[in-house]
């Protein structure tokens, strides 16, 4: 049985298992012990519960390094219930169970931000911000932006609705999420889940994305996002230049501004790639559709973690 006791004074190890390195283990840890303690009082106090607090019978895998650990091997090489619970020594039914109370508490314990509205972010007790400028001093992370959608393949759905999940560009059924990130690859916003058929841009305009950023903020997107600048003109969208059918070929100039826009909306490209470092995001979904997104802010979570407190 695998036990973080094994790989605490092994670094490299805890790291491939997890992708946290020892103090980043540490740091979440800390941070989730409470939010874990404070859901398991909640869960056994219930008005409906048989048994007193504190009866009943024990977690196998009583110390949080443990809980965390089975949750993240889970997520980085996405293994299946009963490969995971020979792993760690439970029931597979156990190992779903633990998934299931662990998964609504990790976003919160390793970026609690990233479930705020982006408008609600400038700190409390601030002074009122008039000009763009201070605003840029109080939120930095909105000088600048990158959207883009990702797509991710699910098993094939029942017959009913197989037409609705399935994906014209990826030629199979996927599920499809937005992420907004800033300059430094922080993930500031993450959409809900959507069928493959949905659009990019569909995505864009019901999450509202234009909206919840400021007017001034220059919002990077590719062309999967023609069309925003003219329905949003009070926003700084700026999207490379797209040949039309029929039409001139692009500029120098043209040629010249895809180049560089191309090379500052890569960032989003670049905090897809960390956060499908866990395979879980990479391979075919196999679990319910229903706790995918759930699954999605989380890794993202997980992302914005490691870069804030100690990139490896």
């Amino acid at each position: 049985m695998l036990r973080f006791a094994k790989l605490a004074d092994r670094p490299r190890k805890l790291y491939r298992m997890t992708g946290l390195i020892p103090e980043q283990f540490a740091v979440l840890t800390n941070r989730l012990q409470p939010l874990w303690e404070e859901a398991e009082r909640e869960r056994l106090s219930r008005p409906n519960r048989q048994r007193g607090l504190g009866a009943g019978r024990k977690y196998l895998l009583s110390r949080m390094e443990d809980k965390l650990l089975a949750l993240l091997m889970f997520y980085r090489f996405y293994l299946t219930d009963d490969l995971m619970g020979w792993i760690v020594g439970l029931d597979k039914s156990n190992v779903c169970r633990l998934r299931g109370k662990l998964q609504p508490l990790l976003e919160k314990a390793a970026d609690p931000s990233l479930g705020i509205p982006l408008r609600r972010r400038i700190p409390p007790g601030a002074k009122k911000i008039s000009t763009w400028e201070e605003l840029l001093k109080v939120c930095p992370d909105f000088a600048d932006v990158v959207t883009d959608a990702t797509e991710q393949p699910r098993q094939r759905p029942p017959k009913r609705t197989q037409r609705r999940w399935y994906s014209g560009k990826k030629k199979r059924h996927t599920i499809k999420t937005q992420i907004t990130a800033n300059a430094q690859g922080k993930v500031l916003q993450v959409s809900g889940s959507y069928p493959g058929r949905v659009h990019d841009y569909r995505i864009f305009q019901q999450e509202g994305t234009a909206g919840a950023l400021p007017e001034a903020c220059f919002h990077f997107a590719d062309r999967g996002y023609d069309g925003a600048q003219g329905d949003y003109p009070d926003r700084t969208m700026i999207l490379p230049f797209k040949r039309r059918r029929n039409h001139r070929r692009l500029t120098p100039f043209e040629r010249r501004f895809n180049r560089w826009q191309a090379k500052v909306r890569i960032r989003a490209e670049h905090v897809l790639s960390r956060m499908k470092k866990y395979q879980v995001l990479a391979q075919v979904y196999r679990h319910r559709i229903a706790g995918y997104n759930q699954t999605f802010r989380n890794v993202a979570a997980l992302a914005n973690f490691r870069l804030a407190a100690a990139p490896v």
